[in-house]
């Protein structure tokens, strides 16, 4: 009877175990066609990934030889599954690197706080180096402007980067 007893909650334990390693449930959200380096060498995928206790999205590049990670986006407080509101290409007027430009949205909602959008702009330096694309991430030269919100939160609350052309006009000015 012991046996049977210890037997069966090892055989429970060992199943919610692997249950917790479970892999998430993705699917394509949405790819937008990128000129980098020419017309449309690549593409900014997005993927939506579900979890027992929200969702969250995968973003990549692509082209036809490399499919290169570029971050994970997750808001597990918003109302909504978050979301890619807009991403860009930016070069500077003197010989520095394109840049690839993402920004994040998660609208809150239905609390007595705040309502509106939490946005989370990325900023990452492109380079190719053997055929093969690397990017590094150089999002802290917006400092906390990288990220902000839009909304009524004990008051009118506005968010300056909440579209590419403002971050390109920043960049214009401030990215040497």
């Amino acid at each position: 009877m012991k046996n049977t007893f210890f037997l069966s909650i090892c055989l429970l334990n060992i199943l919610l175990s692997q249950s917790s390693f479970a892999e998430d449930k993705c699917e394509n959200k949405e790819t937008t066609n990128l000129s980098i380096f020419k017309k449309n060498d690549y593409k900014f995928h997005t993927e939506i990934c579900y979890l027992e206790n929200g969702a969250y999205l995968n973003n990549y590049l692509i082209n036809s030889d490399q499919k290169l990670f570029i971050q994970k986006s997750e808001d597990f407080a918003a109302k909504e599954i978050p979301e890619v509101k807009a991403v860009s290409i930016y070069r500077s007027k003197s010989s520095k690197t394109p840049i690839l430009i993402t920004i994040n949205s998660a609208y809150y909602c239905c609390t007595p706080q705040m309502e509106g959008n939490n946005y989370n702009v990325n900023l990452y330096e492109i380079k190719k180096i053997n055929h093969k694309l690397t990017l590094k991430d150089i999002t802290k030269i917006l400092g906390e402007d990288s990220e902000g919100f839009e909304g009524l939160a004990e008051g009118r609350i506005h968010y300056k980067f909440k579209d590419i052309l403002s971050i390109k006009k920043w960049l214009d000015i401030n990215y040497k």
